[in-house]
């Protein structure tokens, strides 16, 4: 209840500084009380939809990295932009800088609040200024670009190649708003300016993509080495319930690690997977938003909450990532070989017959033939599993 009514005095305060913000600046520029009032107006609503966005992507866990746990990240990002907008009248409007605007809100949420809140801010400008229609559309190309060429950052950043095709993009874009809406002559002259922007953009972009490598990229790894641990928090409850169980999960990550390091996976997420996907067991109430609530509240990353949530809904004949379907292999292994040693420890088992008994019930069951895992990657996963002997023979 505390959260909740913090969460409403934060949104009430952001609000308030965004239309009392844009009134005051409608008041220094001179705008008239008719524009005033219609731009505070249109603030308001802009800025209660942004809210809004973001609880509903927070809450369906839609946001990128771990953005949903770092709210105060995206609101300050967003009021310094804000305060930036409102004062970006002052200058020529060919050097306003909104490719930073979109890349960096994009970034501390997700493309699609990215690219609604930078557009808010980019109308913000556009009516204290005056209104200039080719002006909106212009930035909003740009941006769009900027968003889509910068949403798939990893842990390396490569950030080189969309720097160049968004700013030379916008670029492109000034020069064609002064040929086409303004009716002036290609010359070197009207490429001063667009190239100061495209400038400015680039030292804005180097600044915000060394700080979301520091805050956000290098935590996030962090992160998944604080989880990925058979003594996280998780973990040991899962064993406080049933040392079966996390036996099973630490058998299941060992097989699964070999399997994802072979077929080039992303293999904190299947570690994840391995350790947490039947993470139930601490629940009364099995449901999936349950568990995804558990999830959260251990603080298990955004990409492995999503193959977890793909796992413990998985029904035959439904569409399952690559990464899932090894964790269910493994998994089905391990539990196989556990339930059967339980009864007899000393019980020969030929091991290759019973991965190929195993791939034989999944693909009957429609396993493959929903999965994104390759043929290759269903040959060589087979393989792998049938070469362990000396580790089956360990779990005894």
């Amino acid at each position: 209840m505390e959260k909740d009514t913090q969460k409403v005095v934060k949104s009430i305060g952001i609000f308030l500084l965004t239309c009392g913000g844009t009134a005051a600046a409608s008041f220094l520029y001179g705008v008239g009380l008719t524009a005033g009032i219609r731009n505070v107006i249109s603030a308001a609503i802009g800025i209660v939809i942004l809210i809004l966005l973001w609880e509903d992507h927070a809450q369906r866990g839609q946001l990128l990295q771990d953005n949903h746990r770092h709210p105060r990240r995206f609101f300050a990002a967003y009021l310094a932009s804000f305060l930036m907008t409102m004062l970006l009248p002052l200058i020529v409007a060919d050097a306003w800088p909104f490719v930073a605007v979109y890349v960096l809100l994009s970034l501390l949420s997700c493309p699609l609040i990215g690219v609604y809140a930078g557009t808010m801010l980019l109308m913000l400008a556009v009516l204290l200024q005056g209104g200039a229609t080719p002006e909106f559309f212009m930035y909003i190309f740009a941006g769009f670009i900027a968003v889509g060429l910068f949403k798939n950052l990893d842990e390396e950043v490569r950030a080189a190649y969309p720097m160049f095709i968004a700013l030379v993009m916008q670029t492109a874009l000034i020069v064609c708003y002064h040929v086409m809406f303004l009716n002036r002559s290609l010359t070197a002259e009207i490429l001063v300016i667009p190239i100061i922007n495209a400038f400015l953009n680039f030292v804005l972009l180097i600044v915000i993509l060394n700080a979301y490598t520091f805050y956000v990229v290098q935590r996030d790894s962090e992160r998944y080495m604080e989880v990925n641990d058979p003594a996280f928090a998780l973990m040991l409850r899962i064993r406080e319930k049933s040392e079966t169980e996390y036996q099973r999960a630490i058998h299941t990550d060992y097989l699964t690690q070999r399997i994802a390091s072979a077929l080039q996976m992303d293999q904190r997420n299947v570690r994840s997977c391995s350790y947490y996907h039947r993470a139930a067991i601490l629940l009364e109430e099995r449901g999936i938003e349950a568990l995804t609530a558990l999830y959260r509240e251990y603080a298990i990353p955004e990409g492995a909450i999503s193959l977890l949530q793909e796992i413990n809904q998985y029904t035959n004949r439904a569409h399952v990532s690559a990464e899932a379907t090894v964790v269910m292999l493994c998994d089905t292994m391990i539990a196989s070989l556990q339930f059967m040693f339980q009864k007899n420890s000393k019980m020969q088992l030929d091991y290759g017959q019973l991965v190929d008994k195993i791939f034989e019930k999944k693909e009957a069951d429609g396993l493959f033939e929903n999965s994104e895992l390759s043929v290759m990657g269903v040959r060589i996963t087979r393989e792998l599993l049938k070469k362990e002997t000396l580790y089956y023979d360990f779990l005894r």
